[in-house]
């Protein structure tokens, strides 16, 4: 009986996987894809393309079957790609699985120190995960910098290749499964070059402020450590092969990586995207942005082949620094940054990514929408611009607006292209 449900569920599975081979073949797909590849690649794309990270619960409603763990993530992420789909925005469909490469660090913290999230007393145990809390830091003297321990890293080649293995035996004869980094670099919190998110971590958010005032010295050599860290780990990485292409998918295609000596058999970072952002650096100024930051950024950065940066900071006075970053190709313009600023600065020589206002896209009419996204379009007029909405926590129960602001985003995108 179980080996007849566990059947049943499997060619479930598959079926889903055989839809995906279908979209992912499609000629709408290539267009998608192109539109990507195009905007990334400094080139005037048919429009604009469009990005909605939040898909209506309602947009075909799909209810995992598989009881195997293992059989529930892949089903899982094939549902989560037909509903994409389904919303109408440029989600690339992938043609291929992707497998992450498992890596795990040496010892119980990666820097060799405890950070520890503390609640306040009076919330109870349950909800701890969700709310407010500060850090613990465990830097409280300078010397506690040199108990800093650099990261290690081990490549588990034979649980990689075991999970590649199932993934292939349930959908490979459907969908090629390759290998991938999982998210970005965001291996065991080692992700771009986000040393800002570690020295709060180690230090504590208010008083690294502080110390950038009363104590310079030791931000910049806990900078320096945790730079150091970073370029070591990065080695370990092109050692152990523990790389893997990232410009194939979704909204990273483009045709300037691999680089042109690129060998498969000698994955570098400079064949690859790599990331970062300076969120934890919000109120920092240029000045103290450019001298505890980014400048220990930059040597990282500086190894890959093409960067994005950026979240949902404010980087309007910011710009300049960032532009000196060698390598930068898609500037990320948050809600709270300038887009004109953006514009004037960047003109044709960047991407820009910009990102809506989640709360606007909540609480708004669609109207006030429409002309946002009329008046950003016009300002950016010339530009390599992609649109971007992220961090939905909530529709208010109002399931029809992704749809809706999808269709708004490419009506305007059509009418500027």
């Amino acid at each position: 009986m179980l080996n007849n449900e566990h059947s049943r569920a499997r060619e479930r599975v598959r079926e889903l996987a055989r839809e995906v081979a279908a979209v992912a073949a499609s000629d709408e797909n290539r267009l998608r894809g192109q539109r990507w590849r195009d905007v990334n690649s400094l080139r005037k794309p048919d429009r604009s393309p469009i990005w909605s990270c939040v898909v209506s619960p309602d947009i075909r409603p799909m209810a995992p079957v598989s009881s195997d763990p293992f059989d529930l993530a892949v089903e899982r992420q094939l549902i989560g790609w037909l509903r994409h789909w389904a919303l109408g925005d440029d989600f690339v469909m992938p043609d291929h699985m992707e497998v992450p490469m498992v890596v795990r660090v040496e010892g119980e913290h990666v820097w060799g120190l405890p950070i520890v999230h503390e609640s306040p007393p009076d919330v109870p145990g349950a909800a701890r995960s969700r709310g407010a809390w500060r850090y613990e830091p465990p830097i409280k003297e300078e010397s506690d910098i040199d108990r800093i321990r650099l990261p290690r890293y081990q490549y588990d080649r034979a649980a990689t290749q075991r999970n590649q293995g199932r993934t292939h035996d349930i959908v490979g004869d459907i969908l090629p499964v390759f290998l991938s980094c999982g998210n970005g670099y965001h291996l065991h919190g080692l992700y771009g070059a986000w040393l800002h998110g570690w020295a709060m971590g180690l230090r504590g958010m208010e008083q690294l402020l502080i110390d950038m005032m009363d104590r310079p010295q030791w931000v910049h050599r806990l900078m320096q450590t945790l730079m150091r860290g970073y370029l070591d780990a990065y080695d370990q990485f092109e050692e152990a092969q523990a790389l893997a292409l990232n410009h194939t998918t979704g909204k990273l295609f483009c045709d300037d990586l691999p680089q042109p000596d690129y060998d498969p058999k000698r994955l570098r970072l400079k064949d690859l995207w790599g990331r970062s952002e300076s969120q934890e650096f919000q109120g920092v100024g240029p000045a103290q942005y450019e001298e505890f930051l980014l400048q220990y950024q930059k040597p990282i950065l500086e190894r890959f082949g093409l960067v994005f940066y950026g979240c949902c900071e404010d980087l309007t006075r910011k710009v300049p620094h960032l532009l000196t970053l060698r390598n930068l190709r898609r500037f990320v313009a948050s809600a709270w940054t300038d887009l004109g600023t953006v514009v004037d600065a960047v003109g044709d020589r960047y991407a820009i990514e910009w990102r809506q206002l989640a709360t606007d896209f909540v609480f708004k009419p669609m109207p006030a929408l429409r002309e946002h996204l009329e008046r950003g379009l016009q300002r950016a007029r010339g530009t390599y611009i992609m649109i971007v909405l992220r961090e939905v926590a909530t529709l208010e129960g109002r399931n029809e607006r992704p749809r809706e602001w999808v269709r708004i985003a490419r009506e305007c995108a059509e009418k500027h292209a």
